[in-house]
């Protein structure tokens, strides 16, 4: 009976090292997920390799100007440029030996596209005038996304020696509240 308890306790014991290993390992190596992924590879011409490349090196080049990254209400033209940018380039029939560097750019630019996003829910957050700070979209969130795009930005920055990625946008302060006062 003793014999058989102890084995019970080994293996609990090693099951829960395993878990605690593996969920180690798990949030180590994460990163958002993109809005949506890069088409499959084409398997057969026409392929829109030469498209895909001029669209995206225009938009590389609009938005990594290696200033603040303009966001916001007032920068809603380069949010919607950028997205349809992205919708487009994501349902482009890619080469498979183009593949990789494709939807490393996709990538980019969809850690880019959700930063702009998750600013704008910032930005509105910021501005409300409430005694109680919500936290719904906390500055540390945005840099997820900003750690993400410069994540892959070292692994496509060779391909643009002469662009620096765009800075990351400012925090805001929010705005004060006093009793009594009308906002």
């Amino acid at each position: 009976m003793m014999f058989m308890s102890r084995i019970v306790v080994l293996f609990m014991s090693g099951l829960l090292f395993l878990s605690l290993i593996s969920t180690g390992n798990a949030v180590m190596t994460t990163l958002p997920k993109v809005q949506l992924p890069l088409a499959p590879p084409a398997q057969e011409p026409p392929f829109d390799d030469s498209k895909f490349f001029d669209r995206v090196n225009t938009t590389i080049y609009q938005i990594c100007t290696g200033e603040s990254l303009p966001v916001g209400k007032i920068n809603n033209a380069l949010h919607d440029s950028l997205a349809e940018t992205y919708y487009t380039l994501i349902r482009m029939n890619i080469s498979q030996e183009q593949y990789p560097r494709a939807e490393e750019i996709v990538s980019f630019l969809s850690y880019t596209l959700t930063l702009m996003e998750k600013y704008l829910d910032y930005e509105s957050e910021q501005n409300t005038f409430s005694p109680v700070d919500m936290g719904i979209t906390p500055y540390k969130d945005l840099e997820l996304w900003y750690d993400a795009a410069a994540g892959v930005w070292k692994k496509i920055s060779q391909d643009y020696p002469d662009v620096k990625m765009y800075d990351m946008p400012a925090p805001i302060e929010p705005k004060r509240w006093i009793i009594g006062q009308v906002p």
